[in-house]
């Protein structure tokens, strides 16, 4: 079993295997593996905007993408059972900001677009793995993005690219004093306070060359790897952009400001279906992306800051990116980061403005963010300490629940182009690079980090690890309860750091690829029903810490139990006089349910135990672990 997903992906091509088959792995890529130092100071970048200790969160720290190939060369991803690579956005972009949160910093990881169809000359190399020269320019630094998705690819690993179209990065300054010159050191020259009515008239484009701070691109035609990309030039005027400025609790709101408003010094693109440039800017990013998809043969984008855009521009830009890829839409996802944890809102953006008239999916799915905070209300706590399931059982249910003021499903239950619908494409995950940080901050111990891996892995959704987890990595400077992003520190440090060795030896990478190996043979743990059996209650004290719910295939010929005990003591799912059984539905019958993998414990596995899966389940979980169950025939 140690090698089956490795297996399954030789056999089958990446573009076979259904989304729900998938383990996604997201990596900052800056901040995973330096494996070209050639690149940290790109020509003519200014050289403090990197740290070569790889200790200043917000400079370069070296990530590229020879880093990631060098994984991918020797099966890192492979041996952890990850299936799909999420990279954060590897387009050009402006490379230090004046006014950001928390002030001076930089573009280190990709969310600042100055170019759409460039890459940033800190992710690229001038050579290939083979040895060969790539060309000067954007067309070596294409060829060498196509070069690594080819290699994820004959890996079996599938590639996200993440996209921004919200904004761009700060490609032009409101010229505060009307002195025709960009004034660095002037808040208000980054920044202008937001304006309801029309627009600051004072936007003129950057030209700070050593900040990569010039004017947007593309702006006309494009050619590159051979093909013609007939962009227009939408994003390089300024008629393009909001120029509305920002305010402070606009990123929060649900007013409507949120989607015209800069972003920081961020520069909103002008997405309102009013505007004279509506059509064209929808054209421009369907124009880039059919590259990005078919060239360059990315399978997927994960675009950034859905909310903040109008809901109109999402309905033109995916029905007319679909059109144009065709059948190959089927083998595509689009997915959405909504920040935001109430399921009305989440769900919102799989469905249409007009969804009575077409029911169709928008976006294929998003980022379960209600998932991720029920989660860590339960298992993110300090030492041992633990919250109750309770909440993220209903957040389970809120999956195929309806929204009692619109009447409609959360989630459009209607299938895309592959069969597959955004209930069943939901991408759940426990921890990121926003501010809500990563899992395991101080307080939070290594097998409470691998417990709640295990608990991703397990439940329904298409589980997303976050670079660094499957060595527990710590962020020292992260607290629980407080939004930050510290824990975006270096992985693969050039000094002091762990080695891809002692990596893979550690409990939670042999853990993590169990839980992939498993998932991979039992398909009720990809795309069975969940059925929660057991909350912990009052009724006792057995039961502290402990969820138990079933994965069952729908007509219930095969099952399996998973049972989690986030306490510092043994546990079994009972409390008092109650007892769990399996529901009905469940073809019980002459079946026992026997222990295949136990995660988040040095002690050792369950083993020669058995449970009749007809009867009352007193199943045993030991202190600070999970328990997967299967349901087998009686020997």
């Amino acid at each position: 079993m140690k090698n089956l997903v490795l297996l399954l992906a030789l056999i089958l091509p990446a573009t076979a295997r259904p989304w729900t088959d998938d383990v996604m792995y997201f990596a900052m890529t800056d901040r995973f593996y330096d494996g070209d130092p050639s690149n940290n100071i790109p020509p003519s970048c200014d050289p403090a905007l990197y740290d070569a200790k790889q200790q200043d969160i917000n400079l370069y720290q070296g990530g590229d993408l020879r880093g990631i190939e060098n994984a991918l060369q020797s099966n890192y991803f492979n041996d952890l059972g990850v299936t799909a690579l999420w990279l954060t956005p590897v387009v050009k972009n402006v490379w230090r900001s004046g006014y950001d949160l928390g002030g001076w910093k930089t573009g280190y990881h990709g969310y600042w677009t100055q170019d759409w169809l460039d890459i940033d000359p800190h992710l690229t190399s001038r050579k290939s793995l083979t040895g060969e020269s790539y060309p000067n320019g954007d067309e070596g630094r294409m060829q060498h993005y196509r070069d690594l998705v080819k290699l994820a690819h004959s890996k079996g690993i599938k590639v996200i690219q993440d996209v921004v179209i919200n904004h761009a990065g700060p490609v032009f300054y409101y010229d505060f004093d009307a002195d025709d010159r960009f004034d660095t050191s002037k808040k208000e020259e980054w920044v202008q306070p937001f304006t309801s009515e029309g627009f600051h008239d004072n936007a003129k484009w950057t030209d700070v060359k050593k900040w990569n701070a010039v004017q947007a691109q593309p702006d006309g035609k494009r050619k590159l790897l051979g093909v013609e990309i007939a962009t227009k030039g939408a994003l390089s005027r300024l008629g393009s952009y909001g120029r509305k400025g920002f305010s402070d609790d606009s990123l929060s709101k649900t007013d409507g400001e949120e989607v015209i408003c800069d972003f920081f010094s961020l520069r909103d693109i002008w997405t309102d279906p009013s505007g004279e440039h509506f059509n064209e800017l929808v054209e421009e990013f369907v124009e880039i992306y059919h590259f990005y998809l078919t060239t360059i043969g990315v399978d997927g984008l994960r675009i950034d800051t859905v909310k903040h855009v109008h809901p109109q521009f999402w309905d033109a830009f995916t029905e007319s990116l679909r059109r144009r890829l065709g059948p190959a839409a089927a083998e595509k996802i689009l997915f959405g980061e909504i920040y935001d944890e109430n399921p009305a809102r989440l769900g919102q953006y799989t469905w249409t403005t007009n969804w009575s008239e077409r029911p169709n999916p928008v976006l294929d799915s998003v980022l379960d963010f209600n998932f991720c905070f029920k989660a860590r209300e339960y298992l993110r706590r300090p030492a041992n300490e633990f919250g109750s399931p309770a909440a993220l059982e209903k957040s389970l249910a809120t999956r195929t629940g309806t929204d009692p003021e619109l009447q409609r499903p959360y989630y459009n239950p209607n299938p895309g182009a592959d069969g597959l619908n955004s209930q069943q494409k939901i991408i759940t995950f426990i921890e990121n690079h926003d501010g809500l940080n990563r899992f395991r901050v101080a307080g939070i111990t290594e097998q409470r980090n691998r417990l709640a891996q295990g608990l991703l892995m397990t439940l329904p959704g298409i589980p997303c690890l976050y670079y660094g987890t499957e060595f527990a990595l710590l962020d020292k400077a992260g607290k629980i309860g407080e939004d930050g992003e510290t824990g975006r520190m270096m992985f693969y440090r050039s000094q002091g750091g762990p080695s891809m060795k002692d990596v893979k030896a550690s409990a939670a990478f042999v853990e993590i690829s169990k839980l992939a190996a498993l998932r991979a043979k039992l398909p009720v743990l990809r795309t069975g029903q969940v059925i929660p059996l057991w909350v912990d209650n009052d009724a006792g004290t057995d039961d502290n810490g402990v969820f138990a719910f079933a994965r069952a295939s729908e007509n219930g010929e095969s099952f399996a139990v998973v049972v989690v005990n986030a306490s510092d003591a043994d546990r079994v799912t009972s409390a008092g006089e109650f007892q769990i059984r399996l529901p009905a539905t469940l073809k019980t019958s002459g079946k026992i349910l026997r222990p295949v993998l136990t995660v988040g414990t040095d002690k050792p596995p369950l083993t020669g135990v058995f449970f009749d899966a007809a009867g009352p389940l007193r199943l045993p979980v030991p202190a600070s672990s999970l328990v997967v169950y299967e349901g087998v025939l009686k020997p």
